[in-house]
């Protein structure tokens, strides 16, 4: 089979069957390893149609915004040396900065994952570090950025120290996906 682009000007041989037909209404149906899946459809000016995965986030969601990390972390900037009256060091620009896309990032990997996201209790600590803390049902789940190359978490789900719950450090990106994934696990927030 010989198939023309009209907008390229070029023969391509072909078997067949990757070549899409839309139907009467526009439609092409690409195959069931798609079915379910969302694209978003760009045309670019030579013509071509560009499909492009995407994930749908529902807007109950609130997906976090450049915006909404600065509301979020904003207070932490006003913080002062002694901001408790106890000589305890406040968090730097760039630890801020370094724990805005440490809660992107586990955001991201909820949503990614279908998991109903909540945003976190965040505090500072006396050294200057940030927390980022969730209470799911029984769990609960505190990241520290310590620096801007160290952030550590502890898990929880029980009072035993020895039983019921872990520390680590998160290294990679999949360090994350994996703390989200248990956090909401079993969750009665989970999808």
């Amino acid at each position: 089979m010989v198939v023309y682009f009209e907008n390229y000007m070029e023969l391509i041989h072909d078997s067949g069957k990757d070549l899409k037909v839309a139907d009467r209404k526009g439609r092409i149906a690409l195959g069931s390893k798609y079915a379910g899946r969302h694209f978003s459809m760009r045309e670019q000016s030579d013509g071509t149609a560009l499909l492009v995965p995407v994930l749908i986030v529902p807007a109950k969601d609130r997906p976090i915004t450049s915006q909404g990390l600065a509301d979020i972390f904003g207070w932490l900037e006003t913080l002062e040396r002694d901001w408790d009256r106890r000589e305890s060091l406040s968090p730097t620009s760039a630890l801020i900065a370094s724990a805005r896309e440490v809660l992107a990032l586990l955001q991201a990997s909820a949503l990614a994952r279908g998991l109903t996201w909540s945003n976190p209790h965040i505090g500072c600590n006396e050294l200057g570090e940030i927390t980022l803390e969730w209470l799911i049902d029984s769990r609960t789940l505190t990241v520290f950025v310590r620096s801007e190359e160290r952030v550590d978490y502890l898990k929880t789900w029980g009072a035993n120290i020895e039983t019921e719950m872990e520390e680590g450090e998160i290294n990679r990106i999949v360090d994350f996906v994996a703390l989200s994934h248990w956090l909401y696990r079993g969750s009665t927030q989970s999808k």
